[in-house]
């Protein structure tokens, strides 16, 4: 897959560092995106509440739209900042680039952008990879994690999509033609609906989650399947977080499985949390991938205990 070249010198980098700029036509209700610059490209994220830092990544696929429920019943504690992390919602879809090196690397650049010197990462499916590597490099600015379905390779190998990588391990110029092929296809509102509603577990389904244009709309936006396929491209990079055995010192860690789950396995999840060690950890029965939509009372009051619980325990 084609690399970026991103500009490098020192002013460029200063510049950026210091570049956030406010969408001013973008209101919906009352959520207000913002935008920072990334190496020349616009990453949005829905800023909301006071308090603490809490910054939410979403999975691979949606948007920060995500969150929505979730942050407005956090709101009230916690400065929330959900990110369209690069290829998704309405950031930059550049076409390339779309590893997991480069989330990190977006990451401190809005950490930074923002003159965040802690905060607290709540992340879902590829969400969580990019926390707990941003944690690994930079543990003094993370107060604590929440990972919800985390994805690793090994998470992603025993979910239903994971023949979809053994087979493109195995038949790399086959693979080629097929992302090249579903890379510029733009998908219909229908088929983002099923998208959605394939990664619910019973709960999600019974609330009709996927019939939420915030949720399906994503799906079916030009260039997000494009991005979606460049991240599954990278997955094998993603095998880091397998072997992650955090050390004293690292941040305590909250994780949060749907059983339902059918994009990555919950069973594969139980072996990473013996090397993860989470401080907590829950198992919700009816949900699946998209838990957050699914049990919002639930997700949010778990965040939040944690978060109390993380600031009281031993560094």
């Amino acid at each position: 897959m084609a690399k970026l070249s991103w500009p490098a010198t020192a002013v460029d980098s200063e510049l950026l560092r210091s570049t956030v700029t406010l969408f001013s036509a973008e209101v919906r209700g009352r959520i207000t995106l913002e935008s920072f610059d990334f190496r020349g490209l616009s990453i949005a994220y829905e800023h909301t509440g006071q308090g603490e830092p809490v910054v939410m990544l979403h999975n691979g696929g949606s948007s920060h739209a995500i969150w929505a429920d979730v942050a407005t019943r956090l709101a009230g504690k916690y400065e929330i900042f959900a990110l369209d992390l690069l290829g998704f919602g309405n950031s930059a879809k550049p076409g390339a680039g779309y590893t997991l090196d480069n989330y990190v690397a977006m990451l401190e650049e809005f950490v930074n952008s923002r003159g965040l010197e802690k905060v607290a990462l709540v992340g879902n499916c590829m969400g969580c990879a990019i926390s707990l590597a941003f944690t690994d490099r930079h543990p003094d600015k993370v107060t604590a994690l929440v990972l919800c379905n985390p994805l690793t390779e090994s998470t992603f190998l025993g979910g239903w999509l994971g023949p979809l990588l053994w087979l493109r391990e195995r038949m790399p110029a086959v693979n080629r033609q097929v992302y090249r092929a579903l890379g510029h296809l733009k998908l219909t509102n229908g088929i983002g609906s099923v998208a959605t509603a394939f990664q619910l577990g019973p709960r999600g389904r019974a609330l009709k989650v996927y019939r939420s244009p915030q949720i399906f709309g994503p799906y079916a936006a030009t260039g997000q399947l494009e991005s979606l396929l460049g991240v599954l491209d990278d997955l094998e990079n993603y095998a880091v977080i397998d072997k992650l055995a955090p050390q004293p010192g690292f941040p305590p860690i909250c994780t949060i499985w749907g059983l339902k789950n059918k994009i990555v396995s919950p069973k594969a999840g139980r072996r990473l949390n013996s090397t993860l060690h989470p401080a907590r950890q829950e198992w919700l029965p009816e949900s699946g991938h998209l838990l957050m939509l699914e049990q919002p009372d639930e997700v949010a009051a778990i965040i939040d205990e944690f978060l109390q619980a993380a600031a009281t325990m031993p560094a």
